[in-house]
């Protein structure tokens, strides 16, 4: 279960940070395959912060994901597959609710691990597993010290809520409401650049699950002329590409990047009307089948001090993270230990 974590020891042995607890941020990128990620191969779009980190760090061929968004989610948050903690498919809570919510009592949670043991945490971006309005302190609960998230469309205010990209609805400690004028990915990347600012002293967690490149497809503020769905899908690859390098800069600009593991993956395949080209061959998107093209996910870890970059064909999956990220921060913690 811990074998990402022996795949960066074994690679990078000379890897070290300066702090007892090292920082940590995750970002899952939401419906993106390898045929959108240059360094996986893909010429339908140029991702050169994302190949910066795999040409400093660890490329993973064989990590796989589930094929929809709230599986995976929950997979990575709990350390167990779906068949154990319940969420076999894409219960999109906010929206239709079908019973299920994320209850973080009930079910193994690694921030509430990480928090406890000393990490600030935070998360921005898109949760999907609770409903904001019936538990507002959902976040919270799950073991985030901050929080800003999308709340997704929220059944009856859908019109509002569902906005995720242009005049985004977007929920924190201050309640839920639309920011007007604004692009919600500028706003959950200032988020973390702020947390990180604050906290740059002490160890971190960051949860960032993105909402690019979800539907709506919509232009960007770099390319604001984009027009058809596939000019806007891959002005929203070039959006993701461009945020995590604003991640990197704040990294490098606080002096905490040899204190940091960085982690990028996706939670599942691009969506279906999405066709790239990987290889020399065209891919159509395999959101939410289980072919390898909707579950076989790009992922990328940034190991502190790292001396070259490494590939990796060994098999991972997203119950890994759970342990990977608890031995990181030198937690022997089994996932039923965090059941409060």
């Amino acid at each position: 279960t811990i074998i990402i974590l022996l795949l960066l020891w074994i690679a990078s042995p000379g890897c070290t940070v300066s702090r007892e607890k090292p920082n940590i941020i995750f970002i899952l990128i939401d419906d993106l395959g390898k045929e959108w990620i240059s360094c996986y191969g893909s010429s339908s779009v140029r991702t050169p912060q994302i190949d910066r980190v795999a040409g400093e760090g660890m490329l993973f061929h064989n990590a796989w994901s589930m094929p929809q968004c709230t599986p995976s989610r929950v997979a990575l948050l709990t350390g167990q597959y779906p068949y154990t903690n319940g969420w076999i498919n894409h219960f999109d809570v906010p929206r239709w609710g079908h019973g299920a919510r994320f209850d973080a009592s009930v079910n193994p949670c690694f921030p509430k691990i990480l928090q406890r043991s000393g990490y600030h945490t935070c998360a921005a971006g898109k949760w999907q597993v609770n409903d904001f309005r019936l538990e507002p302190e959902a976040m919270m609960e799950a073991g985030f010290d901050e929080y800003c998230m999308g709340t997704g469309g929220e059944g009856g205010i859908e019109s509002a809520s569902d906005s995720r990209y242009w005049d985004p609805y977007i929920h924190t400690r201050e309640g839920s409401r639309t920011y007007k004028g604004a692009f919600g990915p500028d706003i959950f990347c200032d988020f973390i650049t702020a947390f990180m600012e604050k906290h740059r002293d002490h160890p971190m967690f960051i949860y960032y699950p993105m909402v690019l490149t979800h539907t709506p497809f919509v232009h960007t503020p770099e390319e604001p002329e984009a027009g058809s769905r596939f000019e806007k899908h891959r002005a929203m690859v070039r959006y993701t590409d461009l945020i995590i390098g604003k991640i990197l800069s704040a990294l490098e600009s606080l002096e905490i990047k040899d204190d940091t593991y960085l982690f990028i993956t996706t939670d599942n395949g691009t969506t279906r009307s999405m066709i790239g080209m990987r290889n020399g061959v065209f891919i159509r998107g395999g959101k939410a089948y289980l072919t390898e093209n909707g579950i076989n996910a790009p992922f990328i870890a940034l190991c502190p001090d790292r001396e070259e970059a490494t590939e990796s064909d060994a098999l991972v999956d997203f119950t890994d993270i759970y342990p990977t990220l608890l031995d990181l921060a030198g937690l022997d913690i089994s996932p039923d230990d965090s059941i409060e």
